[in-house]
């Protein structure tokens, strides 16, 4: 009788430990297989913790792109779902965007066939219904190659940044955008979107969205520099800064 008892025991604990476990697992923003988010947060307004998920579909057992992708809000045994953009390795941010008060939902999606740029997605659901709100444009940038293997980049309103690119002389000699130091043509350098945009507090003034935009030379394998941005929200997404910072070329490991 005594083994028994201890051996129902021994199975009480270990349920509770399992389920203490799963609770934990899910305040902490837990992840499986780069296809399951959730945390809790109450963006409703109805001051009730609401369940904030993100959940992919992969194309096929193992593959890290999600097919399909789905942000919901449990709240009140109601379920809101908004559908996404297929991609990579979705991410989950919860703060108060817009400044209102309350709490909103930001993802953001590696695209399909570039893991180098991001699809961002933010949401209000404010009264239990979901409203999709802007995400910062892309920093005005013009960029290009100048004679003697150097690069000018210029955000609106800001001192052009010339950038040395004699480290990649071979490559542009061959592919024909130079000759001998001298531009063969007019040519434009690629800003991308952005490859990250992330939420950054600032103390005293509130949550701050952070981008960064890749310029890149001869094609996004070539990175030059980023844009790193920082927007602020009034009434419309306002930009606070933007800096350029070069890339510098990776060297050799040594032996």
């Amino acid at each position: 009788m005594k083994k028994l008892n201890l051996l129902k025991y021994a199975v009480l604990v270990l349920s509770l430990f399992l389920s203490y476990q799963a609770v934990e697992a899910h305040d902490k923003n837990f992840q499986v297989d780069g296809t399951y988010i959730s945390t809790k947060r109450d963006v409703t307004g109805d001051q009730k913790m609401d369940i904030i998920q993100v959940q992919g579909l992969p194309y096929k057992a193992g593959s890290k792109f999600l097919k399909k992708i789905e942000l919901s809000v449990e709240s009140n045994r109601r379920t809101i779902s908004v559908p996404l953009d297929a991609g990579y390795n979705p991410d989950l941010k919860v703060a108060d965007l817009n400044n209102d008060g309350l709490q909103d939902v930001l993802v953001t999606v590696l695209m399909e066939g570039n893991k180098r740029l991001v699809t961002s997605y933010a949401y209000t659901f404010k009264d239990g219904e979901a409203h999709e709100l802007d995400i910062p444009p892309t920093v005005p940038v013009t960029a290009q190659f100048l004679d003697g293997y150097k690069a000018q980049i210029s955000i609106e309103g800001q001192k052009p940044v010339v950038v040395d690119i004699r480290s990649r002389k071979k490559a542009y000699d061959e592919l024909g955008i130079y000759q001998n130091g001298k531009l063969n043509e007019p040519t434009e350098l690629l800003v991308n979107p952005y490859s990250t945009l992330d939420i950054k507090s600032v103390f005293g003034k509130g949550k701050r969205l952070i981008g960064i935009q890749k310029v890149s030379g001869a094609d996004e394998r070539d990175p030059l520099v980023e844009i790193q941005s920082v927007w602020t929200y009034k009434n419309e997404w306002k930009l606070v800064k933007a800096k350029v910072k070069e890339i510098k070329v990776n060297k050799q490991k040594k032996g």
